[in-house]
Parts: C-alpha cells; structure tokens; sequence
C-alpha cells in the first residue's frame, strides 16, 4: 500500500535542525546529505536552476568564483564540478576543480565563495584552462 506525507516543515524533536535518515543499517542527517550549493553557467554566465549562488565572477579563461547567497558554516564542504564540450554527437567531460592556489597564504575555498578552474589534459597538451559551453559545481555541507 503506497503512502503519501504532506508537511511543510520538519523540525527535530531533540535539536530542531537535526533528523535523521534510516536507510538499512545506515543512519544520516537529512541535512548534512543535502546539495546546498548548485550553479550550472555557460562561460560564466549563471542559467536557471541554480541554488544558493548569488553570482559568478570569471575571472579569466577557465577560471571562475563561485558566490554563495547563504555562507556555509566553515571551509571543508564538499564540491564537485563536471565540465562538457561537444562535438558533434560525441560529449567529452572534463574537469571542473578547486582553482590550483600558487599562492599558499590565500585560500581559494571560503565560507562565501569557491575558486574553480575548468581544464584539460591532452597526450600532446599540459593542463589548459578552458572556458567550456556547459558547467555545473554541487557543494554539500552545513550552512552557517
């Protein structure tokens, strides 16, 4: 028999903002595996469908930050980015990764901001920076 919840709020009985999430043998916050942070732009211009980014500053050829609406509570959240390129029906996906920092006392991941490079690596080519059609960047963790 198939069942239907309809609430508008969920509020933790012990902490308000903690619940818990029982999946087999494993247990897990709802919040803490939740997506906070989705941006997809097209060479830095945002598209719709974004979450909890308030703009995107390019910053050069590949190279991108991240601006967050809502800051999260330190700098150890979780990212992932995919970049895409076609041509004609083949999609080749690249990387979209933290921006490499030659500079070691300047942090490139902050509460209210990421600093992304999108690159590749070609057999005949070092790592290159390239501003691709289609980007996506998730981030997960505690917001502030």
């Amino acid at each position: 028999m198939a069942s239907e919840l309809k609430v508008d709020k969920f509020t933790g009985i012990s902490t308000a903002d903690v619940i818990s999430v029982t999946t087999g043998s494993a247990t897990t916050t709802l919040q803490a595996g939740m997506i906070k942070h989705r941006a997809h732009h097209l060479a830095g211009t945002l598209s719709s469908g974004s979450l909890n980014c308030s703009s995107i500053t390019d910053n050069g050829t590949g190279d991108y930050t991240h601006n967050f609406s809502n800051n999260f509570s330190d700098a150890l959240y979780g990212h992932f980015g995919a970049a895409t390129y076609g041509i004609g029906s083949t999609v080749i996906i690249h990387n979209y990764m933290r921006a490499d920092n030659d500079d070691s006392s300047t942090s490139l991941t902050l509460t209210s901001s990421i600093r992304c490079e999108s690159v590749y690596v070609w057999t005949s080519a070092n790592r290159t920076n390239y501003d691709y059609s289609s980007v996506d960047l998730i981030c997960a963790g505690d917001l502030a």
